[in-house]
């Protein structure tokens, strides 16, 4: 309270509060507006090697192991759709051929 009862108290604060902004404004850097036309340099795989590179060797090798099982289990899902899409061909195809060989034959031996 008693610097309050000083004279200049006002002036204090407003120097505080002018050394504050300096501060702020200091360790803050401009943002750069997107422009989707520029090339961007630092695309995600430049950030995901860099950030890589700066591991160390045991982290290097534990986020190659999780990699390459992400990346099995990927191609597992894949092959597993493409087996499954290749069976509902064929028994598609299967049962095609099954209605034209005993229904249409009926159908058309009745007539």
């Amino acid at each position: 309270m008693s610097d309050r009862n000083s004279p200049n108290w006002e002036q204090k604060l407003e120097q505080k509060f002018k050394d504050l902004e300096a501060e702020i404004n200091n360790q803050t850097t401009p943002v750069r507006p997107f422009n989707p036309n520029e090339e961007n340099s630092n695309g995600i795989l430049t950030r995901v090697a860099t950030w890589y590179q700066g591991l160390e060797t045991p982290a290097k090798v534990g986020v190659a192991v999780v990699g390459v099982i992400v990346g099995l289990s990927i191609l597992n899902g894949i092959l597993k759709l493409v087996t499954s899409l290749i069976v509902v061909g064929i028994l598609g195809v299967v049962l095609y051929g099954l209605y034209r060989a005993l229904i249409q034959n009926k159908s058309n031996s009745k007539s």
